[in-house]
């Protein structure tokens, strides 16, 4: 929960970002002194500043924006042009700007209502027209006040200093002058950051103040809903958080935070394992239309897998049934609660099939990394008989499960290790009123945590088995179908590694769960096949068994002979290869297949590049970095539904 929280604040710092690359909403700038190099733009802002923007090139951002509404075929989005012309009007700049040079505006300097803007001008005649002003005067250079401040929103722009073609405006005299060398986001950012940035389309930077005083309240209400101490200490020690956006293909953000003195490792870090490689390299080429890549701690990770299979378990529930199901679960999450706890991290992939007539619609891909493959591979199929032990009658469960077996795994509620004491607690409580006896017996024994734990799992069950098992049990759907579980190993061989099947039956004969079962998995939409090599545990549900066998080979390959994924090129071309933590969605495409009201993008249905919308986490010190890319398909559906619908 912590990390989710965690991960939500950094996207929360990359929401002006997100609103700017989206809404496009940019403003203007240039420096009072000729502008020299792309690296001038980071000079010119004070990285202390509440919000500074800055657009290296207006003209040339119109016409990519115009490029990305022609592909996204947008028509009411993404009007940079009239943005900006806007701003102009409000300023009283229009008619009198060079778009190709940059432009910047910066905000709450010292306080909230103060701010200034530097850009440049291509009529000096008309801007003193329109600021009611002498050229004469702008010509001198000298710092002169406006004899009618220029009113913008809550801000008064009384003062005015020309150098050339370059203007600078601002609330008072002071801010005329340009940050102080100390001061400026160029000494801030390190040498590789300074490159990302320089190189961007667009700029956008929360500085110091943003994250103290009066606007740090704001902030405060603002995520109130993400908010514990940790997040709090992360915010009191931000310095700046600077967003670079560039539009080519479709819209990409690098985000930095920079910390002052934390340790950003220790902070966020502790849950994560950045010595895995988190990238897609070892995944199987094809048409992706979600995927992540984690290495973490048992409990984060645990908490992200589960999070990603919810939604696509409520996903194809609503296929498979038509009805939403968001208020029940299946036995399902409770088996794979206990056992992502663990997995160390890895990949859950979701693919479509190359052939979707002879393959079904998707397949899923799970490489999951675990400190003992044998072992977790173990406890996940050895809980099959348990999850079928709901539909037994007396006299199987008696033969399966008898008493001796019973108090065993009641005994192992008062194991030292956690995860043995956690799993024999899931299958006592899938064994219902079964374990009673055994479970009465142990509330009279001398160990106190067994003791506890026993009257627990009694207090559950209420004395009812049907009442006992209704929290695992509340999928409607699963509860008609009746489902049981097999496994045998080492039944194919696939890359050179054995294969293990575990099948899903269900006992009550419903047709058309089967059909679309099928329709969605393929013929083979009951089998889940699973391998190990090495560390990693690999799952595959669906009927493509290229995909498990392209994942296993590319497991054993060397670092030396892995190349980056086709699914996010173009987010791989700049993100930081030392993620933490990535996310891949095919929005428009998943939406599409899922039938959720999203209109088919032909353009990209047969293509592996620039599909997916991507977030990539990277954790260093005293840094953190966020990289994301949403292609113009994707752009299309968050500009005009808002927040995917199916990930709601």
């Amino acid at each position: 929960m912590l990390t989710r929280r965690i991960i939500l604040t950094l996207a929360f710092l990359c929401l002006p970002a997100a609103c700017q690359s989206t809404c496009t909403q940019v403003l203007a700038d240039t420096p009072p002194q000729e502008v020299r190099g792309n690296q001038d733009i980071l000079r010119l802002i004070d990285h202390k500043d509440i919000l500074s923007i800055g657009i290296r090139n207006p003209a040339e951002v119109i016409k990519k924006s115009q490029e990305i509404r022609d592909r996204a075929n947008l028509k009411n989005a993404l009007n940079v042009g009239d943005f900006v012309d806007a701003i102009c009007q409000m300023v009283k700049l229009e008619g009198c700007i060079d778009r190709g040079r940059p432009f910047i505006v910066c905000l709450g300097t010292p306080i909230l209502i103060a701010g200034k803007v530097h850009f440049s001008v291509t009529d000096v005649n008309k801007l003193a027209s329109n600021l009611e002003v002498s050229a004469e005067k702008l010509r001198t250079g000298e710092v002169y006040k406006l004899p009618k401040p220029v009113s913008a929103l809550l801000f008064r722009f009384a003062f005015v200093q020309l150098r050339g073609k370059q203007l600078a405006m601002s609330t008072s005299e002071a801010l005329l002058d340009t940050p102080k060398p100390e001061d400026s986001l160029l000494e801030n950012l390190s040498a590789k950051d300074k490159e990302i940035l320089a190189s961007d389309d667009m700029l956008i930077v929360l500085g110091q103040s943003a994250f103290e005083g009066s606007f740090r309240s704001f902030l405060n209400s603002s995520i109130s809903a993400i908010q514990d101490d940790i997040v709090c200490k992360f915010l009191d020690d931000l310095k700046y958080a600077a967003c670079g956006i560039r539009l080519d293909t479709g819209i990409g953000t690098t985000t930095i935070a920079g910390l002052k003195s934390l340790d950003s490792k220790n902070l966020l870090g502790g849950f994560f394992d950045s010595t895995r490689d988190t990238t897609l390299a070892r995944i199987p080429s094809g048409k992706i239309l979600a995927t992540h890549a984690l290495q973490a701690d048992s409990k984060t990770t645990g908490g992200l897998l589960g999070s990603i299979l919810s939604i696509t378990r409520d996903a194809i529930s609503t296929q498979i049934a038509r009805t939403s199901i968001h208020s029940d679960s299946y036995q399902l999450d409770g088996l794979l609660s206990e056992a992502l706890d663990r997995i160390k991290g890895g990949h859950l992939v979701l693919y479509e099939s190359s052939n979707r007539k002879r393959y079904g619609d998707f397949n899923l891909l799970g490489v999951l990394t675990t400190e003992d493959p044998d072992a977790f591979l173990t406890d996940l199929t050895g809980l099959a008989p348990f999850v079928n032990a709901a539909s037994m009658s007396e006299a199987e469960a008696a033969l399966a499960f008898p008493q001796s077996k019973i108090e065993g795994l009641v005994a192992e509620l008062g194991e030292s290790h956690y995860q043995r004491r956690e799993l024999a607690k899931f299958k006592l409580r899938l064994l219902g009123a079964r374990a009673r006896p055994a479970l009465e017996k142990a509330t009279k024994t001398r160990d106190l945590e067994l003791r506890l734990a026993a009257k627990e799992l009694l207090e559950t069950f209420n004395l009812d088995a049907t009442t006992s098992r209704s929290d695992l049990l509340k999928g409607s759907l699963f509860k008609k179908l009746k489902p049981s579980f097999t496994y045998a190993p080492q039944q194919e061989t696939l890359g050179m590694s054995d294969v293990g099947i575990l099948t899903m039956r269900f006992q009550s004969d419903v047709q058309r769960t089967r059909n679309k079962m099928e329709a969605l998995f393929g013929p083979e939409w009951q089998t889940v096949r699973i391998a190990t090599v090495g560390n990693e545990v690999l799952l595959l549900v669906g009927s493509e068994t290229s995909i498990l066998e392209n994942a296993i080979v590319k497991q054993k390959l060397p670092e030396t002979a892995l190349n980056s994924h086709k699914a996010c090129q173009t987010f791989r071309a700049r993100a930081n290869s030392d993620t933490i933590f990535e996310f891949h969605v095919a929005i428009s495409r998943l939406g599409y297949l899922l039938d959720l009201g999203i209109s088919e993008d032909k353009s990209t249905v047969d293509k592996e590049v620039d599909r997916v919308s991507s977030f990539g986490l990277t954790i260093e010190d005293k840094r953190v970095r966020v990289d994301t890319y949403t292609p113009p398909q994707d752009v299309k559906v968050l500009l005009e539904l808002g927040f995917p619908p199916l990930l709601r």
